[in-house]
């Protein structure tokens, strides 16, 4: 968080799916005076529906009160500490009322998402925070991407990226992401080990200010193979990229088992764990931090964070959804951004 003195870092928030919570929480966290203390905010997305909600909500007015237009943003170095929308205006409040997936909520969720990019690729904000979108509602609107760290990694064209979960004292990246259990395999190979451990190491270093950290890496099959007894990517793909980091002056450990790792990072052993498929990482983190759990994407040229829940469509109009998650993404957000300058300012 904001240390006193610093100029205050400009943080951007896309609303996610217009009909799921995102904007709900968004707006809580955003009435939390800590959390404004911090940076300045620009939310993209509806003012109409983030106006509604902030009304049924009953919160303080201030958060409808300042809206920038779509024009070159350099003026946010001067903002106030208003929310200010940067209206988009690409979804009516009713469709955004039926808290389901729908084409209409799927295309506006990804238009903000490619504004948020655009400014932080032009530096007019420092870091981007993005509320949970919907899988189908973005396929029905005619995108094929898995999630928000495939389409960055595809609209910033960088080669290889990371997803890496935070939650209280538990780090974790991942090899393979959104993949049908039985494809993780044909994905575990020595590049994309490496590269994540490398990206691990950097991001570590970068925006935690963690200079040596000490990494563990898990194994893919139970009890690491067990000496190929159920199966070989231990041998043949994990070990000799672990070797190849640690020959790059990269303090990685393993293979270790994902049933065992996690108790020792919790004991202050690791910094981070290296896993190698969705489940064996998520799992581990939403148990130990479910409200406060935070996704971010390494290997990309801006800082980019969100909560770990999804839309919650269930929940969504309730005025029951837990911010927790989201103050923890702005907050990291917030973070990343002041140690980055401090890197190499």
């Amino acid at each position: 968080m904001k240390s006193e003195g610093k100029e205050k870092k400009i943080i951007g928030i896309t609303m996610g799916d217009p009909g799921g919570i995102g904007p709900e929480v968004i707006l809580k966290a955003l009435a939390s005076p800590e959390i404004m203390a911090a940076a300045n905010y620009v939310i993209i997305g509806s003012k109409k529906v983030l106006s509604g909600i902030a009304d049924n909500l009953g919160l303080d007015t201030r958060l409808q009160t300042s809206r920038i237009d779509n024009r070159s943003l350099n003026t946010y170095r001067g903002l106030t500490d208003d929310i200010n929308i940067l209206d988009l205006d690409n979804i009516s409040v009713l469709d955004s009322l039926k808290h389901k997936p729908l084409p209409e909520s799927g295309r506006a969720s990804i238009e903000y998402i490619l504004k948020g990019l655009d400014l932080a690729l032009g530096d007019e904000i420092d870091a981007l925070v993005t509320a949970p979108i919907s899988k189908e509602a973005i396929k029905l609107a005619g995108f094929d991407y898995a999630g928000h760290t495939e389409l960055l990694k595809e609209k910033t064209s960088v080669e290889n990226v990371v997803m890496f979960m935070v939650g209280k004292r538990l780090r974790v990246s991942f090899v393979t992401t959104h993949l049908a259990v039985n494809e993780v395999s044909g994905f575990i190979n020595r590049k994309n080990v490496l590269s994540t451990i490398q990206i691990t190491a950097t991001g570590l270093k970068t925006f935690f200010g963690i200079y040596q950290p000490k990494i563990a890496v898990c194994g893919l099959n139970p009890h690491c193979g067990d000496g190929d007894r159920f199966g070989t990517e231990e041998r043949e793909v994990i070990i000799p990229a672990i070797a190849q980091a640690r020959e790059m002056g990269i303090d990685c450990h393993g293979p270790l088992s994902s049933d065992t790792v996690f108790n020792k990072v919790l004991k202050g052993e690791f910094d981070s764990v290296v896993v190698q498929f969705h489940d064996q990482g998520t799992i581990p983190i939403k148990m130990h931090a479910f409200d406060s759990g935070v996704n971010i994407t390494l290997g990309i040229p801006v800082i980019r964070t969100s909560p770990t829940h999804g839309t919650a469509f269930d929940i969504a109009g309730k005025g029951n959804a837990d911010p927790g998650s989201m103050i923890e993404a702005i907050s990291t957000a917030v973070t990343m951004a002041e140690t980055r300058n401090h890197l190499f300012v």
